[in-house]
């Protein structure tokens, strides 16, 4: 089932988020900090710019997507950021409908364009097949 999540959800998608960033191409490249991503989590669902959807299983939370919208600085268009989007991976097969109920989030709230993220390749070959087009690589530097 997905649905929109809820407060009661926060700490298990701060811990499917714990994993996402330690066994990923996330890991040594992205400390998780709990109280950030409560935080955030919390002003997605306080927000009317935010959509937050979890996929359930048998009553337990297995996956996730949030969403971030707001007025692209270039062009003016109303666009929605993927921020995170992670199903555990002994529960796959919930992640199209999650992408799907985010993309119906985003057309109802106006948004022009969805951004995706695409940490790996075949995340990419993915979002191609589902009509996405590339955009730009992100790359990060430690300052510090």
């Amino acid at each position: 089932m997905i649905r929109q999540a809820t407060p009661d959800d926060i700490p298990r998608l701060v811990e499917m988020g714990t994993r996402f960033l330690t066994e990923t191409t996330y890991a040594g490249r992205v400390v998780p900090n709990h109280a950030a991503m409560a935080r955030t989590l919390a002003l997605l669902l306080a927000s009317d710019v935010g959509g937050l959807f979890v996929a359930e299983t048998n009553g337990t939370v297995t996956g996730m997507i949030g969403l971030l919208l707001f007025e692209h600085p270039f062009t003016g268009s109303l666009t929605a950021q993927e921020l995170f989007w992670w199903v555990e991976p002994e529960y796959r097969g919930y992640g199209l409908r999650l992408l799907r109920r985010g993309e119906q989030w985003a057309a109802a709230a106006g948004a022009q364009h969805v951004h995706m993220i695409a940490p790996t390749p075949a995340v990419a070959r993915l979002y191609e097949r589902l009509g996405y087009g590339y955009l730009e690589a992100a790359y990060q530097k430690a300052m510090a």
